[in-house]
């Protein structure tokens, strides 16, 4: 989305007829969101001379449609009405488009006659065009009334079956998941064509809607068919919510206590033990199995949702595995048992190129600070890699108080004011890092004195 400046800009190179053709293109390529955008910004009179010139310059006769598009856009109301009129003796994108935003245009005679000649504009194709503005228009004041006329107008034309076909189809994304919601509400579209509509459909919230569909009318084996095997997260978790352990097959329940999902996987143990069977057989079994390591680190995950105790041994083994999911777990499951004997190596992980495993790593000693020191840091803070030094300064911070204000000055990660620990003042070896720091940095009298007044430094 291009920031007002940008906007303005490009309005102001419409005021050239050399720029009328990439102006028309860029008006044309622009979504429902961003042509009332560029509407707003155009009628805005903060100037002394309007963003799109003085309307006494503006020659509508015989002009090039983008040319009355841009005048009706213009903050003189006498011009917008000019060119309304201009654009309703016009055919094609543009002037359906430009005619849809004045239908919420403050001066009356202008909304009134972009309504009528909108409300006349009832082909499919100026509907694509048309609908996605007045929905967005509808949710306003002035206007909001054309949403539900212009409407009622297509389906007059050609029956409510093809118009919310097609506006099922829009690339609107928010008039396709209107449309889509509509022809479920109204029985326009029931849970055969959610189940057939499912398996293909990209766009999150349509597949939201059909998943719900599916989950409130389908039948258990329809439900257990589609939902359990969903792509989606969301609908292997409803499907396990609608059905009870009697309507689950066993095999679909334990492949899911090993889903990807963690909320997936809670429902499912849940069924497993109405079921009468211990989720924790088999996650073990699969844990210490010669499964795909992303499915052993499923089944690790798992017995630790599950509430499993691990040998240190075992986690340690896990969290230096050459396979990254199995990694990943282990360094999860560590926290907590780490010893100081385990320092060097955790600090060598967050050196490394995989920044979820650095960040692992990093939470798993900043949890046992008492383990290390400010020096064990070193191979981290002076590292020529400016990610790697950010994640020592960031281990560095997590010990707080004055110890993060010293990593700010350090690192010179602040802009205005530092956050200073409040009642407590830094030790005697905190205070000379301190004095050595503001001695060094460019900051002005006012901050340098704040500093090292709650510092407790000497003047």
């Amino acid at each position: 989305m291009q920031t007002p400046a940008q906007i303005r800009a490009q309005l102001s190179l419409g005021r050239d007829q050399s720029g009328l053709a990439e102006t028309e293109a860029w008006l044309a390529s622009a979504t429902a969101r961003e042509l009332l955008r560029i509407d707003h910004y155009a009628r805005q009179a903060r100037y002394p001379v309007p963003l799109l010139g003085r309307a006494s310059s503006w020659k509508l006769k015989n002009a090039a449609p983008v040319v009355a598009v841009l005048a009706s856009m213009h903050p003189d109301g006498r011009l917008r009405e000019q060119a309304v009129r201009v654009l309703c003796g016009l055919a094609g994108a543009l002037s359906d488009r430009a005619l849809a935003i004045r239908v919420a245009d403050h001066v009356e005679v202008v909304r009134e006659v972009a309504e009528e000649e909108v409300l006349r504009r009832t082909t499919l194709a100026q509907a694509e065009r048309i609908v996605p503005l007045v929905q967005r228009i509808s949710q306003r004041g002035r206007g909001s009334e054309v949403h539900a006329r212009y409407l009622q107008a297509l389906v007059d034309a050609h029956g409510e079956a093809s118009v919310w076909a097609c506006l099922r189809s829009s690339a609107d994304v928010d008039v396709r998941r209107t449309a889509f919601r509509h022809s479920f509400e109204t029985g326009l579209l029931g849970s055969v064509d959610a189940v057939r509509l499912l398996p293909r459909e990209r766009d999150q919230g349509v597949r939201r809607k059909l998943i719900q569909v599916i989950a409130e009318t389908a039948t258990p084996e329809v439900i257990a068919e589609t939902l359990l095997r969903g792509r989606s997260a969301e609908s292997r978790v409803l499907g396990l919510v609608k059905l009870t352990a009697a309507q689950l097959d066993p095999v679909a329940v334990e492949q899911l206590l090993l889903d990807r999902s963690v909320l997936v996987r809670l429902w499912a143990r849940l069924r497993w033990q109405e079921m009468g069977r211990d989720a924790g057989e088999v996650y073990a079994a699969v844990a210490r199995s010669a499964a795909k390591p992303a499915v052993r680190a499923r089944a690790y995950a798992g017995l630790a949702e599950n509430g499993a105790e691990f040998d240190r041994a075992e986690v340690v083994e896990l969290a230096q595995s050459a396979d990254l999911a199995l990694k990943k777990t282990g360094l999860s499951l560590l926290r907590g048992k780490v010893v100081a004997a385990d320092v060097p190596w955790l600090l060598r992980e967050m050196t490394g190129e995989d920044s979820r495993v650095a960040r692992l790593a990093g939470d798993v000693l900043s949890g046992s600070p008492q383990l290390w020191s400010l020096a064990d840091l070193g191979v981290l803070k002076d590292s020529a890699d400016v990610v790697v030094q950010r994640r020592g300064w960031w281990l560095h911070r997590s010990l707080g108080g004055w110890e993060a204000v010293i990593v700010d000055l350090e690192s010179g990660a602040f802009r205005d004011r530092l956050e200073l620990p409040m009642y407590v003042r830094p030790t005697a070896v905190q205070q000379q890092r301190i004095a050595d720091l503001l001695g060094t940095l460019s900051l002005g009298l006012d901050q340098v004195s704040g500093i090292a007044f709650a510092a407790g430094l000497p003047r």
